[in-house]
C-alpha cells in the first residue's frame, strides 16, 4: 500500500537522522569542550520529553491528521539539527554551548522525533485489516527502525570524514526532501474524526500488561546498548580506537538480525503477538545470560545474535498486543503510550546500567537476563486478553 510505503520512510528518515548522530556527538562534545556527563544529561532529557511528548503528539494526531503530525515532526527535527549545526560551528562558550544542546538536540529535536512513531503505527493500526495483517505492518515499522539503526551510524561515520560539522548540515537537507516528499504525496487523513480523541491511561486494565512488557524488553536493550562498548574493551583489553571499531562490528551483529527478524521472519510466520512473545523472550533471556561472562569477540557475537533474535521477534508482539485490544479511536493513544514507555527506559536505563557495570562488568547483562526471564513468566501466566474487533480506515 503505497501510503504505508511513505509512512516507512519516514519512520526510516527520523530514526536515521538520529542514528547518524551517534559516532558524531561524542568526539564533538570533547571538541565543543563538553564533558561525558553534560552530553549524557542532552541524551537523557531528549529521552525524558519523548515520554512526555509521545502521550501529546498521540492526542493531537486525531485532531490534526497524521500528514499534518508527520510534517510538524520533519520540520521539528530539521530546526533542532540546524540548531546544533549553528550553535557546533558559531558558539565558543562551553556553558552556553551546554544550554543549546539542550535546547536543540534534547527539547526541540526529542519532542519533533517522538512524533514519527506514534504517527507511524497509528497509521499502520489504521490501514491494516485482522491480526496477522496488523503484526506485519507493525512489525516492518521496527524492521526500518532496525535499518535505521545499522545506517545512520555508518552514513554518520562516513560524512564525519568532511568533517565533525558535515552530518548535521546534510542530514537536515535531506529530511527537508523527504518532507516535501511526502507533502505532496501523502494523503491529507484522521485517523479519527473527532474533536476530543480518547484519552488513555497508561494504567488502562487492557494497556499496562503490555506496557509491563515493553518497559522489560527496552530496558534490558539499554543495558546493551550502554555498556557494550565498555564491554569489549575490557573483557579484550582494547585500545579506544580498536574498541570502537570492534562495537560497530558488534552492534552491526546485533542489528541485522533484529532487523531480518521484523521485517521478513514475522510476516513470514504469521503468529499471534502472544506467540512471538513466549518465543522471543527464552531466546532473548538466553543470549543475555551468555554475554555476561564471554571473553572472546566471537563468544560476545554469538550471544548478541542470540539475543537480536529473541528480541527481533518479541518486540512485535510487545508493539502490536495493545493495538489489537482497543477500539480504532483510540490506536493514536495506544501508540503515544508505546512511545512514552520505550523513551522511559532509556532515561532509567543508562544510570542503571552504568552503576551495575561498576559493579561488576558482567552485572548488568544479568540483570537484564533475570529481568527478561521475569516478564517471560508474567507472559506465561497471562491469559490472551480479549480483542477488539479490529478495524480499518
Amino acid at each position: 500500500m503505497k501510503r504505508l510505503g511513505l509512512v516507512y520512510l519516514t519512520v526510516f528518515a527520523g530514526y536515521a537522522a538520529q542514528q547518524v548522530l551517534t559516532p558524531v556527538l561524542p568526539p564533538l562534545a570533547r571538541q565543543l569542550r563538553l564533558t561525558e556527563f553534560q552530553l549524557g544529561l542532552v541524551i537523557t532529557l531528549a529521552a525524558a520529553v519523548v515520554v512526555v511528548a509521545s502521550p501529546i503528539w498521540g492526542r493531537l494526531i486525531g485532531k490534526w491528521g497524521n500528514k499534518r503530525v508527520l510534517l510538524t515532526a520533519l520540520s521539528g527535527c530539521v530546526v533542532g539539527l540546524l540548531g546544533l549545526a549553528l550553535t557546533a560551528q558559531f558558539v565558543f562558550v562551553p556553558a552556553i554551548v551546554f544550554g543549546l544542546l539542550l535546547l536543540t538536540r534534547g527539547v526541540i529535536f526529542g519532542a519533533a522525533l517522538a512524533a514519527v512513531p506514534v504517527a507511524g503505527q497509528a497509521i499502520v493500526a489504521g490501514a491494516t485489516t485482522g491480526e496477522k495483517e496488523r503484526v506485519k505492518g507493525i512489525a516492518l515499522i521496527g524492521a526500518v527502525q532496525g535499518l535505521a539503526l545499522i545506517v545512520g551510524p555508518a552514513l554518520g561515520g562516513l560524512l564525519a570524514g568532511a568533517g565533525l560539522l558535515a552530518p548535521l548540515y546534510v542530514t537536515p537537507a535531506l529530511l527537508v526532501v523527504v518532507a516535501v516528499f511526502i507533502a505532496i504525496k501523502l494523503p491529507s487523513t484522521k485517523t479519527q474524526e473527532v474533536t476530543k480523541p480518547p484519552k488513555l491511561s497508561p494504567f488502562d486494565a487492557r494497556l499496562w500488561p503490555s506496557l509491563v512488557t515493553g518497559f522489560g524488553l527496552f530496558l534490558a536493550l539499554s543495558f546493551l546498548q550502554v555498556t557494550l562498548g565498555f564491554l569489549i574493551q575490557d573483557r579484550l583489553g582494547l585500545a579506544p580506537d580498536a574498541a570502537a571499531r570492534m562495537t560497530g562490528w558488534a552492534l552491526v551483529a546485533a542489528g541485522v538480525p533484529f532487523l531480518l527478524c521484523q521485517a521478513l521472519v514475522v510476516p513470514k510466520l504469521g503468529w499471534s503477538p502472544a506467540r512471538l512473545l513466549r518465543t522471543g523472550l527464552p531466546l532473548a533471556v538466553i543470549g543475555f545470560a551468555l554475554v555476561a561472562p564471554a571473553d572472546s569477540f566471537a563468544w560476545i557475537l554469538g550471544a548478541i545474535v542470540v539475543l537480536s533474535i529473541g528480541l527481533g521477534l518479541a518486540v512485535p508482539g510487545y508493539t502490536t498486543a495493545p493495538t489489537l485490544l482497543v477500539s480504532h479511536a483510540e490506536q493514536a493513544g495506544v501508540a503515544g503510550l508505546i512511545g512514552a514507555t520505550n523513551a522511559l527506559t532509556f532515561v532509567v536505563g543508562p544510570i542503571l546500567a552504568t552503576s551495575l557495570y561498576s559493579a561488576s562488568p558482567g552485572l548488568p547483562y544479568l540483570s537484564g537476563a533475570i529481568l527478561l526471564a521475569a516478564i517471560a513468566v508474567f507472559v506465561f501466566a497471562r491469559r490472551a486478553p480479549v480483542r477488539a474487533e479490529v478495524e480499518s480506515v
